[in-house]
C-alpha cells in the first residue's frame, strides 16, 4: 500500500493538508494523459462501499479518487488491496466541498473528472466510452448529468437566469430530459470537469462556505468569462435516497457571489466593478460600510486582474440565456 502525504500551494491548502494512501500500479508521474478520473465524494452511509467502488473500477475509468476526512477509515487498506485503481485522499482538517474538489482535481491523472457523490448511481452505460468520447470532443468545462430522484422521476436540475423584481436577478430550475441544456451551475457539485478549463478558471472560490453559493459563483464566473456548463442526456444519474432542498439563504458567501459576477458591468472590452454597486449593495443588504469594505477592495482587485476574461456581464447573460426551447 502506497502512502503520500501532500500539502501543496495555496489553492490546495484551502482544503488543508491531506494523505494520499492507494494507486500502487498508477504511475503519477504521468498526469492529465487522455482519459477519465472519477472523484468520489463521501455522503451517506458506507454500508455498501466495497460494492460501489467495484461498480465505479469496472466503468473503464483510469482512477477512482475518492476523498475523505480524518482520521483514516478502517478500510481503506483492504479496499486498496482488492482495487489497484483506487486512491484515497484523506484530509486531516474540515474544509467545503469546493475546496476538496479543486484538490482532487489537481491530484487528478486524467484530463477530465467525474465528480460524483456516494449516495448516487450510474451504471456503465451511463457513461460508456462512446458517450465520454462525444463529451470529451465538446472541450467544454462541465457536462452535468440528467437526475433522477430514488422513486426515478426527473429533477429539475438545470438552472438558468432570469430577470427578477425591479431588475433583480433570479433563477428559473427546469428538467432537461433531451439535448444538450445549458446550465448555470453542475447540480450537487456532479459533472464531469475538463481539468485544464477548471483549473484556469481557478477552481471553486474556498473562501465561500455556502454550497448554493460555491457553485453559483463558480458557474457564473464561467459563463461571464466565456466557458459553458451543459446537461447530457446520455449521462444519467439516481439518487439512492431523498434529496435535501438546497439552502439559498443570502449569507456571507452571497456577498462575495454579488461583487464578483452580479455586481460586474461589462464595459467596451473589460468588466468592471462601478462603486455604485457597494452602495447598491449595502442598501440592500443593509449591512456596513466597514463590513463590507475590505472584501470590496480584494474584488475590485480581483476584477481589475481579471478584467479582460469576462466576455458579458449578467445582465447580458440573462437577456440571451437560450433555453433550448
Amino acid at each position: 500500500m502506497s502512502i503520500t502525504h501532500s500539502i501543496s500551494d495555496r489553492t490546495v491548502q484551502d482544503a488543508g493538508s491531506y494523505t494520499v494512501v492507494g494507486g500502487d500500479i498508477l504511475d503519477r508521474e504521468l498526469k492529465d494523459r487522455p482519459g477519465l478520473s472519477i472523484v468520489l465524494l463521501g455522503r451517506g452511509a458506507r454500508v455498501f462501499r466495497r460494492n460501489l467502488f467495484e461498480e465505479l473500477c469496472k466503468l473503464g475509468a483510469r482512477e477512482v479518487l475518492s476523498i475523505e476526512s480524518g482520521p483514516c477509515p478502517y478500510d481503506v487498506e483492504s479496499l486498496t488491496k482488492v482495487h489497484d485503481k483506487l486512491r484515497f485522499l484523506i484530509f486531516a482538517e474540515e474544509s467545503n466541498t469546493g475546496a476538496r474538489i479543486d484538490a482532487a482535481v489537481r491530484e487528478a491523472l486524467s484530463d477530465h473528472v467525474f465528480v460524483l457523490h456516494g449516495d448516487m448511481k450510474i451504471n456503465s452505460a451511463g457513461i460508456s466510452s462512446r458517450v465520454f468520447s462525444k463529451i470529451s470532443e465538446r472541450g467544454r468545462l462541465c457536462t452535468v448529468p440528467v437526475f433522477k430522484d430514488a422513486e426515478g422521476e426527473l429533477l429539475p436540475t438545470a438552472l438558468g437566469p432570469m430577470p427578477g423584481r425591479g431588475g433583480a436577478f433570479d433563477i428559473q430550475p427546469r428538467a432537461a430530459a433531451d439535448g444538450e441544456v445549458p446550465t448555470l451551475v453542475p447540480w450537487d457539485y456532479t459533472g464531469i470537469y475538463r481539468k485544464d478549463k477548471h483549473l484556469a478558471l481557478g477552481g471553486f472560490d474556498s473562501l465561500i462556505s455556502e454550497p448554493w453559493w460555491q457553485k453559483l459563483d463558480y458557474g457564473m464566473r464561467a459563463w461571464l468569462w466565456g466557458e459553458e456548463i451543459r446537461t447530457h442526456s446520455a449521462l444519467r444519474v439516481g439518487y439512492l435516497n431523498e434529496i435535501l432542498p438546497e439552502d439559498s439563504t443570502p449569507g456571507p458567501g452571497y456577498r462575495r457571489f454579488f461583487l464578483k459576477n452580479l455586481a460586474v458591468r461589462k464595459r467596451g472590452d473589460t468588466g468592471r466593478l462601478p462603486r455604485s454597486r457597494w452602495w447598491f449593495y449595502m442598501r440592500s443588504s443593509g449591512e456596513s460600510a466597514g463590513a463590507t469594505r475590505e472584501i470590496w477592495l480584494e474584488i475590485r482587485a480581483w476584477v481589475s486582474a481579471n478584467r479582460y476574461r469576462f466576455i458579458r456581464d449578467a445582465a447580458e447573460l440573462t437577456e440571451l440565456w437560450d433555453w433550448g426551447e
